[in-house]
């Protein structure tokens, strides 16, 4: 193979001031293309490299580099191939894994740092309204903290709850980009704190970032899916349905909202729960042997499995207490607790 065909991988080592990569962000080289996961690529290290690539001597070492008050030291080396690069423009598309992280985490380090960059953090109280529906919506919200209701209100004053986003989720969108009234509202369930871009410069930084459309057309399409199948489940005869598409929380919310009376069951595989309602009121829930609350726990986590409402069959016995979205409130943050939880490591051992 000759020299200038060979290719290098760089590493970020130190960064000063450097508006396009971290510490860690890598580059891969094979004259003459410079491939990597960001959109933008500095010409100052690539600049540097180049006469090294092609003097083709050293196998490994660094180089550093710079550009009036900013300064990085790269790493590299030589390899015997071209490898993938980490983000592929198709790959943000079609990835199935991507579109169950949160928002600013599916962009390249280089959007979401513009993102965060050009957005305002806006605090919101319990129970008040962030988008108000028949408007036009003047920013884009992604949630750094607590939980929204994205609620529909029908011609008979029925609220009808179509999902609760919580953290790492976003709304707004739908106006933004087609400038259209909102055609629901959002709503603050408890205290929160959103990151909120201003119209012009979500445009903007759609324009200067073409792999952002393609995030939101994805997410977009997911949503309208999962909505689109919600309303056939609600408007069938009878309420059942599949949990992939009606979350747990959002099911037991719907049957709050019209006041239903009667047991819902809930199936994954062989398991099977039982939750019993009283006029939309959660008073009973049962897993196996596990009762009250922890089984409302387990079955938050189920993000697959089937349901059915019974209306006439007759709620079990109580065994649950007080209102209905303070049950759920609770358990979700004690999910979130047992997460946060088991990420960390060990910081006791136990005594021998």
């Amino acid at each position: 193979m000759d020299e200038a065909e060979k290719s290098w991988a760089l590493k970020a080592v130190e960064l000063h001031n450097c508006p396009f990569y971290t510490k860690g962000d890598s580059l891969q080289v094979q004259m003459p293309g410079v491939f990597g996961n960001q959109l933008q690529v500095c010409s100052m290290p690539v600049a540097t490299f180049i006469p090294v690539a092609m003097d083709g001597r050293k196998a490994e070492g660094q180089i550093e580099s710079g550009y009036k008050n900013c300064s990085c030291r790269w790493s590299f080396c030589r390899m015997s191939k071209l490898s993938k690069p980490a983000m592929q423009f198709e790959e943000v598309l079609t990835a199935e894994n991507q579109m169950a992280m949160p928002f600013l985490d599916q962009m390249p380090v280089t959007v979401a740092r513009a993102f965060r960059e050009r957005a305002s953090a806006m605090n919101y109280r319990a129970g008040d309204i962030i988008l108000q529906a028949n408007t036009t919506s003047s920013h884009f919200h992604v949630l750094l903290k607590g939980m929204v209701r994205i609620a529909s209100r029908g011609a008979d004053g029925r609220v009808l709850e179509l999902s609760v986003l919580r953290k790492g989720d976003c709304f707004g969108e739908m106006s933004i980009l087609t400038g259209a009234a909102t055609s629901n509202q959002v709503d603050a369930m408890e205290e929160c704190l959103t990151l909120a871009i201003s119209r012009d410069n979500f445009h903007k930084l759609v324009a200067e970032f073409p792999v952002l459309s393609i995030i939101l057309y994805r997410m977009l399409s997911k949503r309208i899916k999962a909505t689109n199948q919600k309303l056939a489940q609600l408007l069938s005869p009878g309420l059942s349905g599949d949990l992939r598409f009606f979350a747990f929380t959002d099911l037991v919310q719907t049957v709050m909202t019209a006041r239903m009376t009667g047991t819902l069951l809930v199936e994954q595989g062989p398991r099977r729960a039982r939750f019993g309602f009283r006029e939309g009121g959660l008073i009973h829930a049962s897993l196996g042997n596990v009762g009250g609350t922890l089984a409302v726990d387990e079955a938050l986590r189920w993000g697959a499995g089937s349901f059915r409402f019974n209306p006439d069959q007759v709620p079990p016995e109580a065994n649950l207490d007080g209102d209905t979205m303070a049950i759920l409130l609770e358990a979700l943050r004690r999910m979130d607790e047992s997460s946060v939880l088991e990420k960390m490591p060990d910081l006791f051992v136990p005594p021998v």
